[in-house]
């Protein structure tokens, strides 16, 4: 039997929708109370940025997952509008358009926000306001300390340190070193892996930091080279970066794996990085998703159905942030659904967190997404791939 999230029919999305229903024009009313008004949802993405291609896919699951639930009648009996927002990767920018999708479009719930610089401002407006906020992206653990309107449909960045550490042991390294950015992930998590390798009986070397963004990394792979690593593990917010660092450090003669978030293979790091792909002996990534999973696999021909592509290598080619994106969608319905269309904040964050656990198309197969145990949607859910012929095949053996 065919598997939908939303309901029947997810895969004959052939169209009888109205663009009003899922383009980026906000219109209709927003009350709380619901009543078959309209509901305005924000969504954030930083489509000037060097993510800009993992946030396309992230907007176009987005407006996918609006047009679906409209066709199946709805969440809470109300059709949903979706506004999107340029946040340029910016804390300034987060807030600006997080702001004015309150204020000014009338927003009932705000979603997105790919990095953990984009989250974590958007959280700031949101949360004094009671709106629910539901990320599918931002790993950093300070999105959920003390939320009360804040839920992720992705993990705590608590996971990597010792899943990156079992894998490059189990490979036989001995002496990593960690590349961080000076983003709120990587400034926070670059001493947990640090830590996590010298408990495994690593002898990791002096972490080598650099500026998100930098158009120029030639002194931090100079630094790294001194270190002399057999491996690097590379922490950071943009695509862009992992592309440039991984491009200096072949050209710079720094050829040793890489392990890292899926980032390192996202669209914009490919085109930047170019050939050190194969130029650098292995790159490795931790994802939460499973291309094999049948949830993700019910997402993938939807979304191929919607936009075109080969299903197999849309399996391969989107994003994790994009099947995130669809059970953040997921969750919204099942939230409004429990509420009959209410945005109120205090009763939407109980109703999303009264879901019964389900299975989503992100996260390992067999993992469920759960707010039972607080707002992070999935826990130990990652999966390890080693980037091969220029796409992600996944590991035989997994880290632990």
């Amino acid at each position: 039997m065919h598997r939908s999230l939303f309901g029947a029919g997810v895969l004959a999305l052939a169209a009888t929708m109205s663009l009003a229903a899922c383009g980026s024009n906000g219109g209709g009313s927003t009350s709380s109370g619901g009543g078959g008004k309209t509901l305005v949802v924000g969504f954030a993405a930083p489509l000037t940025s060097g993510n800009a291609a993992v946030a396309e896919q992230m907007v176009n699951t987005a407006k996918l997952a609006v047009k679906t639930i409209n066709a199946d009648g709805g969440a809470g009996g109300r059709k949903l509008s979706l506004k999107v927002y340029d946040d340029k990767l910016t804390a300034d920018e987060s807030a600006k358009v997080a702001q004015r999708a309150i204020t000014v479009d009338k927003a009932g719930v705000m979603m997105g926000g790919y990095t953990s610089i984009e989250g974590l401002a958007i959280r700031k407006i949101v949360e004094p306001r009671k709106i629910v906020f539901i990320n599918s992206s931002t790993i950093s653990p300070a999105l959920m300390d003390g939320a009360k309107y804040t839920f992720r449909t992705t993990v705590d960045q608590s996971d990597y340190p010792v899943q990156m550490i079992d894998l490059l042991k189990s490979l036989g390294y001995k002496h990593p070193v960690v590349t961080a950015d000076d983003g709120p992930t990587g400034s926070t998590l670059w001493k947990p892996i640090v830590d996590q390798a010298k408990q495994a009986g690593m002898d990791p070397g002096d972490t080598v930091h650099y500026t998100l963004g930098a158009t120029d990394l030639t002194s931090a792979v100079t630094k790294l080279k001194g270190e002399h690593p057999d491996a690097v593990v590379h922490i950071g917010s943009a695509a862009a970066d992992a592309g440039l660092m991984l491009k200096t450090m072949a050209e710079a003669g720094v050829n040793v794996p890489v392990v890292g978030f899926g980032s390192l293979i996202a669209p914009d790091a490919l085109k930047i990085g170019g050939d050190a792909y194969t130029k650098l002996p292995a790159i490795y990534t931790l994802a939460n998703q499973q291309p094999s999973k049948p949830e993700y696999q019910d997402f993938v021909k939807a979304y191929a159905t919607e936009y075109g592509g080969s299903a197999d290598a849309l399996a391969l080619g989107l994003a994790e942030q994009a099947g995130a994106t669809w059970d953040a969608f997921t969750v919204l319905k099942k939230g409004l659904d429990a509420t009959n269309g209410d945005t109120d904040g205090d009763k939407l964050a109980k109703a999303i967190d009264a879901i019964t656990p389900f299975a989503g198309a992100a996260g390992k197969d067999g993992s469920l997404i759960n707010f039972g145990d607080g707002r992070d949607g999935f826990s130990k859910s990652l999966v390890a791939f080693q980037f091969v012929g220029g796409k992600p095949k996944e590991l035989a053996k997994q880290p632990s």
